[in-house]
């Protein structure tokens, strides 16, 4: 039986969409479109992920009639899925349409009580104005200031340009009742309209319709130079009253503002060092809540709980619903989305690691990623990666980038996809080898000067088995780096040593678990 029988798609025709990398900004272009349907396709909503949103829903709609809503802070580590989570939440929320008729919640396999709550969320939804969503990162522009920042992820989500002084204009527009009059006096004089309200400053034929459409107010004499940089002047910065009146203005219809999920993601990012960015944030969502009421909830993210750093700590008055993704959510969506298996194949698989038990169990024995009886329960979900070679990669990955903002560790997924392609023509029992990290990462090991390029060379000529350990070396070399952050020195080499002699073990024999299934070790 070949590797590539034991999947229930074929991981070469399968594609991973969005690269393993949630993108929360809100894009309703066609390709941005194909990759959200592809993540409600695959979408694994259990463990955290069902906990974490059946939290949020039952929150938000136990407090619909109250003053406010208490904000939700999601947390954990790079490549946890906190993105894809709010992504997803978002989605939902508001059941997203696809040019096809489909729908989020028609797409996307749910639990039943996250379906009721959804439900009950369409209910309150009819009540109150409809249900409105918006999502972005505060860091993606405004040059400093949060509550433009803020705005700009409001007014796209609403249809309106991003710059607070034409979103303004635009509003004033449709709030006069003449944007439509207006825009097809631009279009019918051979003028673009999207390049004619990008600046208005400027906009010979856009002023020419006002003049046309309000002769009162716009006179053919001024010039557009003149006028339009006076009504809706450039600012660096507002105050919270006229950040909350513009969100006002840009989401309430007909009288009524929407049930509303605003997603700000990498929140702890955008922070940084920042102390005065901390209270910016704080105020701003404060000023929303508390001037908006319990009709607006906020989700931010981050890579450690709110409490976990000092400036994120700031915001726990705020933020006060807690939602934090581990290790086990990640496993859980690589072996159903990436990894998954077809039913008749597990018991073959089970047979084979069972038959060879005792070399895997040798692999990295006497550190603390060594093999554990619990993997057992794991072998036929995860193969063909050894439970030991997932710590071994994720150990190294971290002594790499200790602060977590490299792709390699976020990239769980696309590692995993790129990985299982490489044995795909093996015999059942060859495992991927644990070196395999080294050659997938090694361009960019040298770009970024963590590997000499000689050593690089050196490892290319023992590439042949079964001598193949300098590669290895340089991934045990992170090992020891990563634990002397956390031991002494001689403690670090006591451990290294022995990793060192485990990985000679994973070397010679990662390729083949099974050596009844091939000649070679």
């Amino acid at each position: 039986m070949l590797n590539r029988t034991i999947y229930q798609r074929d991981p070469l025709t399968r594609k991973l969409v969005n690269e393993g990398v949630a993108n929360v900004n809100y894009d309703m272009s066609s390709q941005a479109l194909s990759v959200l349907r592809y993540e409600l396709e695959t979408f694994v909503c259990d463990g955290q992920y069902e906990k974490g949103m059946e939290h949020i829903l039952e929150t938000f709609l136990k407090n619909i009639d109250q003053a406010q809503q208490p904000a939700v802070w999601v947390s954990g580590f790079y490549g946890s899925g906190k993105s894809h989570l709010v992504k997803m939440m978002r989605a939902l929320w508001v059941n997203t349409l696809f040019a096809d008729g489909a729908t989020s919640r028609g797409i996307a396999s749910l639990p039943q009580s996250i379906q009721d709550l959804l439900k009950e969320l369409d209910v309150q939804g009819k009540r109150h104005g409809g249900l409105h969503a918006a999502s972005g990162t505060l860091g993606s522009g405004a040059s400093g200031s949060v509550r433009l920042a803020l705005l700009r992820i409001i007014f796209k989500s609403a249809g309106l340009p991003e710059q607070y002084p034409i979103a303004r204009f635009v509003m004033w527009l449709k709030s006069e009742g003449i944007y439509d009059q207006v825009r097809s006096h631009v279009e019918e004089n051979g003028y673009d309209w999207d390049e004619e309200i990008s600046d208005p400053n400027v906009a010979e034929g856009l002023y020419a319709a006002l003049c046309a459409v309000k002769p009162n107010l716009f006179s053919p004499s001024m010039a557009v130079t003149e006028i339009m940089p006076q009504l809706y002047p450039t600012v660096q910065d507002i105050s919270s009253d006229e950040m909350v009146h513009a969100i006002r203005q840009a989401l309430t219809h007909e009288g009524k503002f929407p049930l509303t999920l605003v997603v700000l993601d990498e929140v702890q990012q955008y922070i940084g060092e920042d102390s005065q960015r901390s209270m910016d944030v704080q105020e701003a969502v404060e000023a929303c809540c508390k001037n908006i009421g319990s009709k607006l909830l906020f989700i931010g993210t981050g890579q450690t709980a709110i409490t976990g750093t000092s400036n994120p700590k700031k915001l726990e008055g705020r933020f006060t619903i807690r939602i934090e993704l581990s290790d086990a959510d990640v496993d859980a969506v690589l072996r159903k989305v990436i990894l998954a298996k077809k039913p008749e194949s597990i018991k073959e698989i089970d047979t084979v690691m069972q038959t060879n038990l005792g070399e895997i169990s040798r692999h990295l024995a006497g550190t603390t990623i060594g093999h554990r009886q619990d993997d057992l329960k794991y072998f036929a979900q995860d193969y063909p990666i050894l439970p030991v070679r997932r710590r071994f990669w994720e150990q190294s990955l971290r002594a790499l980038d200790p602060t977590g903002t490299d792709s390699q560790l976020r990239n769980q997924l696309s590692l995993a996809h790129k990985v299982i392609q490489t044995n795909l023509d093996k015999q059942l029992g060859h495992t991927v080898p644990g070196d395999y990290l080294y050659f997938d990462s090694v361009n960019k090991l040298i770009q970024s000067r963590n590997i000499p390029r000689k050593v690089y060379e050196l490892s290319l000529i023992h590439i042949s088995e079964p001598t193949r350990l300098l590669s290895i070396s340089y991934a045990v070399f992170c090992l020891k780096k990563n634990k002397q952050t956390h031991n002494t020195h001689e403690k670090s080499m006591h451990i290294t040593e022995q990793t060192s002699h485990a990985c000679t073990s994973i070397t010679q024999h990662g390729r083949v678990v099974s050596k009844t299934n091939s000649k070679t070790s």
